[in-house]
């Protein structure tokens, strides 16, 4: 594999890799003084069995598209149809994609993704630029995504992160001592044959109840939903044994959330989204799908912190 542009940063007992050769993704955060991974790492003399399921991919457009395409004010966007089984456009590219490097200190990095009406982002018809900020502070790692729009029309705005956290993040964890809680308000249904939301927004059963409480235990119970956030829209996995949160705080424009855990056996994604899977062709009126767009010249901010704390913080 070509070699990676990795570089570390450390503050106290905070450590973070970011891989510039591949999205800029936040390959790891380490806390040293509780012996915790909190994501799940890649090991890159082997090939991934899933690329977006390290680290904290981005997602831009984030999810699914259907059939690839839509309208706005207009224009018709079509993206290349990535995932012929569901016949959709998904997560777009840039997690793949290198960044540059503008600046590096022990414990901060900036870098820059631009597009350009001749070096264009896949077919997206807009000049752009994509900073990502990173930073390690005594008290967390801090994630700051900033969006410019350099064309002359509005310009859609589809942005997520798939963090993949590991389950058992504290040292000798034990399954039955993990408990997730989310802040939801809503969950949207979706086709499980290409994962796109139906319509429907279904009562919160069992296991929406366990998330939203802070009981959702993610051994052995697979889940892969759809949800709106509410209150802070924050996230924690909780390790009863060891009294330890692993907190998640996300901007309020990331207004929904896909929960995910595979196998239900290592790792739960807790993905923050400015919009909902499918935004510009749901079925609900884009206000309510989180349709974003920002204006010719202007910019937007998304920012998250990741962090541990002692004590039971659902």
């Amino acid at each position: 594999m070509k070699a990676q542009k990795i570089y570390e940063l450390k503050k106290g007992d905070y450590s973070a890799k970011i891989n510039l050769s591949r999205g800029a993704n936040c390959i790891s955060i380490r806390n040293e003084k509780y012996k915790a991974k909190l994501l799940r790492e890649p090991d890159y003399s082997k090939e991934l069995d899933n690329p977006y399921l390290y680290g904290m991919p981005i997602l831009f457009p984030v999810n699914r598209i259907s059939q690839g395409t839509f309208v706005f004010e207009g224009r018709k966007y079509q993206f290349p149809i990535n995932e012929p089984l569901t016949n959709c456009h998904l997560h777009g590219t840039l997690h793949e994609t290198e960044f540059s490097l503008i600046e590096v200190s022990e414990n901060k990095l900036l870098c820059s993704y631009r597009a350009t009406q001749e070096q264009p982002y896949l077919s997206f018809p807009h000049a752009f630029e994509i900073q990502m900020a990173y930073e390690v502070r005594e008290d967390g790692f801090y994630h700051t995504t900033e969006v410019f729009n350099h064309s002359e029309d509005n310009m859609p705005v589809f942005l997520g992160f798939h963090t993949t956290f590991l389950s058992r993040f504290a040292k000798a964890s034990k399954d039955d001592h993990i408990r997730v809680l989310a802040e939801l308000s809503e969950e949207y249904e979706r086709n499980m044959a290409n994962y796109l939301p139906t319509g429907v927004k279904p009562e919160f059963d069992s296991t929406s109840m366990a998330l939203s409480e802070g009981e959702f235990n993610p051994f052995g119970t697979p889940i892969s939903r759809h949800y709106r956030s509410i209150k802070q829209g924050k996230m924690v996995i909780y390790n009863a044994d060891k009294q330890l949160s692993l907190v998640y705080e996300n901007d309020e424009k990331y207004q929904f959330r896909l929960i995910y855990n595979g196998n239900a056996d290592e790792y739960i994604c807790l993905e923050p989204q400015n919009c909902m899977a499918n935004c510009p062709n749901a079925p609900f009126n884009r206000e309510e799908a989180g349709f974003d767009y920002i204006q010719p010249g202007k910019s937007k901010i998304y920012r998250s912190k990741i962090y541990i704390e002692e004590g039971d913080k659902r």
